[in-house]
C-alpha cells in the first residue's frame, strides 16, 4: 500500500489527482495509516504509565522492606544476594552494595556451617525438600567483623519467572 500511495511523486502531488478512484483510494490509506499510529502511539503511552505505575509500586515496597525491623535477605538460587536491606546492614555490618552478588554462605553463614549449608541449598534445588524452611529457624549467623551472633529466621523460597529465589526475614536474639 505504501507504494502505491506513494510510488508517483509526492504525497500531495499524488492527493490531488484528477482520477477519483486514485483519489478516494489514496485517501483512504492515509486514514488507515494515520489510525494505525494514532493506536501505536496510544499504545505506548499506555504501555508507560503501566512501566510508572509499576515502578512506583517498586519503589514502594522497596521502601517497605527497607524500614523493616527484621533484616530481610533475598538469594538467588546459586545462593547470592539480591535483596538486602537496613536493618540487614545493622545486623551483619555489610552495606548493600558489598553484599549484592556475594555469596550468602561467605557473607552471614560461619565457617563450620557453610558446607551444610550449600548440600542444604542443592538438596533443595534438586529434591524441594527441606527442613529449614517457612518455619522460625535459631542459628548463629556471622557478623562482617567476624564475631557470631545468635539469630532466629523465617526462609521462604518462591519461583518467579522460572527461577528459584529465597526471601529470609531475620532478628537477632539476646544472647
Amino acid at each position: 500500500m505504501h507504494a502505491f500511495v506513494f510510488h508517483r511523486g509526492g504525497f500531495a502531488e499524488n492527493l490531488f489527482t484528477s482520477d477519483g478512484d486514485q483519489l478516494w483510494m489514496r485517501t483512504l490509506t492515509s486514514c488507515v495509516f494515520f489510525a494505525f499510529g494514532w493506536v501505536a502511539q496510544r499504545h505506548l503511552d499506555v504501555q508507560q504509565k503501566l512501566r510508572h505505575r509499576l515502578e512506583k509500586k517498586r519503589l514502594r515496597l522497596q521502601e517497605i522492606i527497607d524500614s523493616a525491623y527484621d533484616a530481610y535477605i533475598a538469594m538467588d538460587e546459586e545462593g547470592k544476594v539480591i535483596g538486602w536491606n537496613r536493618s540487614a546492614e545493622h545486623l551483619f555490618g555489610w552495606t548493600l552494595p558489598e553484599a549484592m552478588g556475594k555469596s550468602v554462605a561467605d557473607l552471614i553463614v560461619p565457617e563450620d556451617s557453610r558446607e551444610a549449608h550449600r548440600k542444604g541449598l542443592a538438596r533443595y534445588r534438586e529434591t524441594g525438600i527441606s527442613h529449614a524452611l517457612y518455619k522460625p529457624v535459631h542459628m548463629h549467623a556471622l557478623h562482617k567483623r567476624g564475631h557470631q551472633l545468635p539469630v532466629q529466621m523465617v526462609i521462604t523460597p518462591i519461583k518467579l519467572e522460572g527461577r528459584l529465589e529465597f526471601f529470609a526475614f531475620i532478628r537477632g536474639e539476646e544472647s
